[in-house]
């Protein structure tokens, strides 16, 4: 069976890093995976034993006129059994008027204006989710529920969490130098991490502020931030500004493995935008327990008490109280480590989330196109 998927980021966010999962995780001898994405996306240095076809028009824009001709022209090259998406409208419209069947993945939990959940909007955009897609795979119930508020059927939706291999274990030695690296001057450091892209709606601001308490609280609090984006000068200028020391912005870091190897606690200070975090499940995959916020889809990776804890959503002193409360705690931490293995090997492991998008596949194919 061949599948075409189509991605319109030249950046590699949590799309980009959910198709090379997938792509690595995919039974290669039942299915052919190929890719379209747009001319200079960040992606390609990356496939590998993928093929992949660079077109113009289709990047950023879900939809573009240019898109679907170009899609279309594709389409018709290579004939796939299914177009499977990933935000990108062009090509489910190029994928059902190319003749082929359609799978849309919603990765992202961005929620919906009020418009677009009353008459007429919410039909027309149901009409036409409905109408250009034979199946919908919602990365999280969060997801889930904005697409039934815009419309979609109930009955073309099935949630698939995203999975992620397991995250390289460093020996204590190794760990001892990534920590050298950072210069963080402490023999026994208590490491915090966030593994986010640097926009206003993933909660920097709230960790910065949850920072200037632990440095009053417990001064082995350190707080590592990787990621890049626009927010990035403007934390950079409050960091310096305010003084924040306990504070390091990495910027892109390569080997993400190695900053989970040195972190005690992950968290995720999201109010605006989050599904099933990679980095969460790359975390708990070594037993990094978590502190998340509870929006979107975090409280459905994340277990309260069990594989981390959950704060109210812009609550810096909340977030700061729970994260010295595992450090103090270590029969707790100890629970938390153990459920988070347990947890990841059971839900999220990238095998499991390629076989339930292969029983999708199988799924669409077996059956008529129901509006």
């Amino acid at each position: 069976m061949k599948i075409l998927h189509i991605i319109s980021d030249t950046n590699i966010g949590g799309a980009g890093r959910h198709l090379l999962t997938l792509f690595e995780a995919c039974n290669w001898e039942n299915f052919k995976l190929e890719l379209a994405l747009p001319v200079g996306s960040a992606l390609v240095p990356l496939l590998k034993d993928v093929n992949y076809h660079e077109l113009p028009y289709i990047n950023e824009k879900s939809m573009s006129a240019k898109g679907v001709i170009e899609i279309i022209k594709l389409i018709r090259d290579i004939q796939p059994d299914i177009v499977h998406t990933h935000a990108s409208f062009a090509g489910r419209i190029a994928g059902r008027l190319g003749g082929c069947h359609v799978v849309y993945t919603r990765h992202s939990v961005f929620e919906p204006s009020a418009r677009s959940t009353k008459f007429p909007l919410k039909q027309l955009i149901g009409l036409a989710n409905n109408f250009f897609s034979d199946g919908i795979i919602a990365v999280s119930p969060a997801a889930k529920d904005i697409l039934l508020k815009t419309g979609v059927r109930e009955s073309k939706i099935k949630i698939i969490y995203n999975g992620v291999a397991a995250t390289k274990i460093y020996p204590l030695e190794e760990r001892a130098k990534i920590l050298q690296k950072y210069d963080i001057p402490h023999d026994n450091p208590f490491i915090v991490s966030q593994i986010a892209r640097l926009e206003d709606v993933k909660g920097h601001n709230y960790t910065l502020d949850a920072a200037k308490i632990w440095a009053i609280r417990d001064p082995t609090i350190f707080v590592l931030i990787a990621g890049t984006g626009p927010m990035q000068e403007s934390l950079a200028k409050r960091i310096k500004d305010e003084r924040i020391k306990n504070v390091q912005l990495l910027g892109f870091v390569e080997d993400v493995d190695k900053l989970l190897n040195i972190t005690n606690v992950q968290i995720n200070s999201s109010y605006g935008t989050e599904a099933t975090s990679l980095s969460l499940l790359e975390g708990m995959s070594l037993g990094v327990p978590a502190v998340v916020s509870d929006f979107g889809g975090n409280p459905f990776v994340i277990t309260h008490k069990k594989t981390g804890l959950i704060f109210p959503q812009k609550d810096a002193r909340m977030l700061a109280d729970m994260v010295i409360l595992l450090k103090n705690d270590n029969s707790l931490m100890q629970s938390l480590v153990h459920n988070s293995q347990i947890e990841y090997k059971e839900r999220f492991r990238d095998d499991i989330m390629a076989r339930n998008i292969e029983n999708v596949y199988k799924d669409v194919i077996g059956r008529r196109f129901i509006l």
